[in-house]
């Protein structure tokens, strides 16, 4: 029995079933991207940096207080969780949403690249 898949795309023949995999974590992300979660001043953000719309993860600081503007944060590794900063202070209207694992795929470690050490997250 052949498996028949749906086509994205010009490819001739079926779409491979890792293809398919990764179509489905890019409309996530493009859904997750268009209709953010709010943050309600608890757990990780997604943190726009610069102006090409990239987002990174960040970690507010555990005595931050949830009201807080603008709001201490770490940015930390989508994957392993480590710090890539030291504390910066970022301004809510920064603040993408709630970090969700669809974002992962915007931001500098899944594209192989480093955050610059003099990183400013001012308005």
């Amino acid at each position: 029995m052949t498996a028949h898949f749906r086509r994205c795309g010009h490819g001739a023949g079926p779409l491979h079933p890792g293809d398919q995999k990764a179509v489905a974590e890019f409309t996530a992300m493009l859904t997750a991207r268009q209709r953010p979660t709010p943050w309600t001043g608890r757990g990780d953000v997604a943190v726009r940096i610069g102006e090409r719309g990239g987002l990174e993860r960040g970690r507010p600081l555990t005595r931050q207080h949830p009201d807080a503007d603008p709001v201490a944060l770490v940015l930390i590794h989508p994957d392993t969780e480590t710090a890539l900063t030291s504390t910066l202070y970022c301004p809510r209207s920064r603040i993408h949403g709630t970090w969700t694992t669809p974002y992962r795929l915007l931001t500098h470690a899944h594209a192989g690249r480093t955050i610059t050490p003099n990183l400013s997250l001012e308005a």
